[in-house]
């Protein structure tokens, strides 16, 4: 949450779920989408917990969402000697998933898509990038480091890596 507070560019809101009944990650991000609809958000902007945004993060990508409807910038790996810093190719993303979560969406898009809860490839962030590259969403690789990604024994993406 600090690393939101301390951004150069603020957002109009900044709202955290807790996942208490084990809905996953897909149900939460529907849930959150809900509340930042309400405010009048034009992009959410998506983060896990356990990550660390630099102060430029937002700044920078709302610099280039003129022509992008999902914005995904390159990040510091910690935890993992692994990097998925890589410009957008929509034939590897049908392949696998390389862009990860944290990322900025446009917030029409998201109501018109939402996560689902259940996927076929197990991954609500690779099911979304699926399927707004087959609604036509232009995707956009923002090549500066902006956050920090992290990986740690609890985390989903260590287990699965």
């Amino acid at each position: 949450m600090r690393s939101v507070d301390d951004q150069t560019l603020q957002p109009v809101a900044h709202f955290v779920g807790i996942d208490y009944e084990r809905v996953g990650p897909g149900e939460m991000l529907n849930r959150l989408l809900v509340s930042a609809l309400e405010v009048g958000a034009d992009w959410i902007a998506v983060t896990a917990d356990d990550d660390v945004l630099y102060p430029h993060h937002l700044e920078t990508l709302h610099g280039e969402s003129d022509d992008a409807d999902i914005l995904y910038p390159y990040c510091d790996v910690e935890g993992r000697a692994w990097s998925p810093n890589a410009l957008f190719d929509a034939e590897r993303l049908r392949r696998e998933n390389y862009i990860p979560a944290t990322a900025m969406i446009r917030a029409s898009l998201c109501a018109d898509l939402k996560w689902k809860t259940e996927t076929t490839n197990g991954w609500e962030d690779w099911d979304f990038w699926l399927r707004a590259l087959d609604a036509g969403a232009r995707f956009k690789c923002v090549p500066v480091i902006t956050w920090r990604y992290r990986f740690h024994g609890s985390n989903l993406s260590w287990r699965s890596g």
